[in-house]
């Protein structure tokens, strides 16, 4: 207990006693929440008599603060009763909740077990130490010259126990990442502590992590050991070798979209390695274990469910009886429902790739590799787009569903009018071509870069019979002034450039399946995936600046571009001298078109 006491000069009059307590003892009371707390338990107190916390002081006043650590941590960490798997007087296993730090955890074991009946026998290290000025230290740390006024917030959990550290009980023998869950070893004794320690250091202790990774885990790929030997959570993340790892069994492999497979696996590492030494272990094997923090990777449907690696079992010898024990976890539920939902994405995929390959007229005898295989579009040679179909190539960007919120976008602005479009980047002519087909009053051209790419556009404009309505050119949307003949005063420009990060090309290429096949022209590009826009918008201004008759747009007319998640402000700032009018977004409730409007900017110009 702190008794602390302090008289009200004229500077603090008038003051309410919570404030003056925050300001006076800041050091002790380090929060409102922990002030709130103090005052419900009545250990805040004004000229002898329990102070609401309201109150408001006067000079001369006497604060008095009784502050009761022991109570100021019940209140904090012993709200929460720990899952106890295993307990006796010398030790316990207890599971450490996700979300929750080993130093929190380590608070909150003193109100989760039961106290320790067995006596301890003066510590080793101890005597080793009587009689000199350490010695006198660790006294004073261990049991408390004067316990009261030992700051217990300032002591960290003895995840790694240090001189001092760990001659505190309940003490954790090892640690749980803060994302994960998992079974503790802790000692309840100083000397099953010291005991505990010296098995963990030994390897007498097996832990098991089960973890959900990315690929098809192969047996044969497990470990490797290599000699050297580099200190655990020490290792370089750019090299990583097997003698972390006592063995890699498989749980379960699930058939995923996005990872082609992903693996459940038990894991056990050697001693006294942790879960960081695990997923940098299988980060480096190109099996990356499914999370958001470090040495992770994300799988798009499991985004933030967070870290998937969990401490599920402990086995040892119990070094007073002898007896085998073995304590375990069930995983946690998140990891069959991410199995369970990445199986039936897989089964619903390739239902319907199947049914794509039976519009082209083939069959596979087996499941097709999304991961491996040629995209479906191109083994057909087709793809539905907009309730159309069209042709496709390796030189066309395969159409994506996402593209048809550009399309409602356009019809929604022209509503059915006599409109000329002009389609930068056609691709396939899929989207000019769908906006013909439901505008039969407009009029389009599409302009590509790719020769290949313009001759599949004809095609799809002959295979729809829009050829009347619809051409196609060569064009560049850096230089539209000096593509071909496009004075024509176009009512709409449409565009879905590339936008995916140059710089990232390959590691996009390895999370997005199919990517690799598709022309990177039509996928990235530079200045961190804003190249495209740029070389746009510098085609627009020099268009606005042009002679009327001259001009590839119309005064009145409107630019719908497609834009990536997170891409809207930086765009809006590239395409400033136009007229921001409408942000449309997509069915999963991203922003996905911008609508800019020229009117009233060309006559500035």
């Amino acid at each position: 207990m702190k008794e602390l006491k302090a008289v009200v000069t004229e500077e603090d009059n008038g003051t309410r006693v919570w404030k003056y307590v925050l300001k006076q003892w800041k050091a002790i009371v380090k929060s409102r929440e922990q002030m709130r707390r103090s005052f419900k338990r009545g250990e805040v107190l004004v000229n002898d008599e329990v102070a609401e916390i309201t109150k408001i002081l006067a000079v001369n006043d006497t604060v008095q603060l009784n502050f009761d650590n022991k109570a100021a941590h019940a209140s904090v960490f012993g709200q929460e009763n720990l899952d106890v798997r295993f307990e006796d007087d010398h030790f316990a296993v207890v599971v450490k909740p996700s979300g929750t730090t080993m130093v929190t955890f380590g608070f909150m074991l003193q109100f989760s077990l039961r106290p320790s009946h067995a006596t301890d026998d003066k510590d080793e290290t101890t005597d080793r130490y009587m009689g000199t000025e350490m010695g006198a230290h660790i006294a004073e740390e261990a049991y408390g010259l004067d316990h009261d006024d030992y700051d217990q917030d300032e002591i960290p959990t003895n995840i790694s126990p240090t001189l001092g550290q760990q001659y505190r009980v309940p003490c954790a023998i090892h640690g749980v990442e803060k994302a994960a869950n998992g079974l503790v070893l802790v000692a309840k004794t100083k000397q099953m502590r010291s005991t505990l320690l010296q098995m963990h250091k030994d390897g007498r202790i097996t832990r098991t992590y089960r973890v959900v990774c990315h690929g098809a885990w192969k047996e044969q790929s497990a470990v490797s050991h290599a000699s050297n030997q580099l200190e655990p959570a020490l290792r370089d993340d750019t090299f990583v070798d097997a003698d972390c790892i006592d063995s890699v069994h498989i749980v379960q492999i699930t058939p995923s979209n996005e990872a082609g497979s992903v693996s459940t696996l038990n894991v056990i590492p050697r001693s006294s390695f942790m879960g960081v030494n695990i997923r940098r272990y299988l980060l480096s094997m190109r099996h990356p274990v499914v999370g958001e923090s470090g040495n992770t990777r994300p799988l798009k449907a499991n985004r933030n469910k967070g870290l998937f690696s969990a401490l599920v079992k402990l086995e040892f010898i119990h070094p007073l009886t002898g007896a085998a024990i073995a304590v375990q976890l069930e995983e946690p539920a998140k990891f069959e429902q991410l199995r369970i939902r990445e199986q039936r994405a897989c089964q619903r995929r390739q239902a319907n790739d199947q049914n794509e390959l039976k519009k082209g007229g083939l069959e596979l005898a087996v499941a097709h590799d999304r991961k491996a295989d040629l995209p479906i579009a191109y083994l057909v040679g087709e793809k539905d787009f907009y309730k159309m179909r069209f042709k496709v190539s390796p030189a066309t960007l395969i159409p994506r569903p996402s593209t048809e919120t550009l399309v409602e976008a356009s019809i929604a602005l022209t509503k059915n009018r006599a409109v000329k479009i002009l389609d930068v980047g056609t691709g396939s002519g899929c989207l000019l071509l769908a906006l013909l087909h439901s505008l039969p009053l407009a009029t389009g051209t599409g302009v590509d870069i790719s020769k290949d790419a313009l001759d599949v556009a004809k095609t799809n404009a002959t295979l729809h019979g829009l050829t009347d309505r619809a051409t196609f050119q060569w064009g560049d949307m850096g230089n539209l002034q000096n593509s071909g003949d496009l004075s024509k005063s176009f009512d709409l420009l449409v565009c879905n450039p590339p936008y995916l990060d140059s710089s990232k090309a390959s590691k996009l290429k390895t999370l997005f399946a199919g990517t690799e096949y598709e022309p990177p022209v039509a996928l990235f590009a530079k200045n961190e995936g804003y190249g495209a826009y740029e070389l746009l918008a510098v085609s627009l201004l020099h268009d606005l600046a042009a002679p009327g008759p001259d001009r590839v747009m119309a005064d009145e007319g409107y630019v719908i571009l497609e834009i990536g998640s997170g891409m809207r402000r930086r765009v809006e700032e590239i395409f400033k001298f136009l007229s921001l009018t409408q942000v449309i977004k997509d069915n999963q409730g991203g922003e996905r078109c911008l609508v800019f409007s020229l009117r009233s900017l060309v006559t500035t110009h």
